[in-house]
């Protein structure tokens, strides 16, 4: 018997782990949102097993189905991987943001938008995020947050499973309208009673935002925080040629 035949034996209806390295690598390679079927095609697996392996891995978080449920794409724990794995060389994003903490003096983090929500690219090691878990989950929480609401004013929170709360268009008109007059969100004691931070967007080639580039500070130094928006302005410029999510 070949190998490949008996790999095909060997796989398990729903906890074959090569089968399902299989449908993620097919996926990762879709940027479009790979279907169930194309999916069962590519791996030459039954239909009915790859439906249980993909509905797993949606479950897990590894997968998100499409808002328009036509596909798959990569979900925020595949994306959390990738960052892990990115971290253990030097990016090419970290100049730019190391230069920016020292110009500042202030907290400065670097953030990638996904369909899901939001993943921290880095974080400052000497002063944190104060609340990591709540600014990941909840986007009315955080000045990063708000930019991602505006970034998808499309969105379909249920096809955002990071965000633990639908936000009320009440809520999201004020966010878009200072938005609108500042070019950049801020968010005052969300997170911690004695922090706020800005955030400006990172756009990419075809001007759509990619991530965002924030200033973390006490409340005392919001007030005069803001002359610090040029630089972040000039950061997330410079860091918008490094690449898309995808390339991060």
């Amino acid at each position: 018997m070949s190998g490949a035949g008996i790999v095909g034996d060997m796989r398990l209806p729903e906890k074959g782990l090569g089968l399902a390295l299989e449908i993620l690598e097919q996926v990762a390679r879709d940027d479009r949102g790979a279907s169930a079927a194309d999916i069962a095609r590519a791996v030459g697996a039954p239909r009915a097993t790859v439906y249980r392996v993909v509905n797993s891995l949606v479950r897990d978080e590894y997968l998100v189905r499409r808002s328009d449920f036509s596909g798959f794409l990569l979900g925020t724990r595949v994306l959390e991987l990738a960052a892990v794995v990115g971290a253990r060389t030097r990016p090419a994003h970290a100049d730019v943001v190391d230069r920016l903490r020292v110009h500042t003096g202030e907290a400065v983090h670097l953030f990638a938008f996904h369909r899901t929500g939001l993943l921290v690219l880095d974080e400052d090691a000497a002063r944190p995020l104060s609340d990591r878990q709540a600014l990941l989950a909840d986007p009315t929480r955080s000045a990063i947050g708000h930019l991602w609401l505006v970034a998808h004013p499309d969105r379909q929170m249920p096809q955002a499973p990071a965000w633990a709360r639908e936000v009320p268009a009440a809520d999201l008109r004020p966010i878009h309208e200072a938005y609108a007059v500042r070019g950049y969100t801020e968010q005052v004691a969300l997170l911690s009673s004695d922090r706020g931070c800005l955030a400006v967007p990172i756009h990419d080639e075809a001007a759509r935002p990619v991530g965002a580039v924030a200033l973390s500070t006490s409340i005392a130094g919001l007030s005069v925080a803001a002359r610090h928006v040029g630089a972040l302005r000039e950061a997330a410029r410079a860091l918008a040629p490094l690449g898309s999510l995808s390339g991060w």
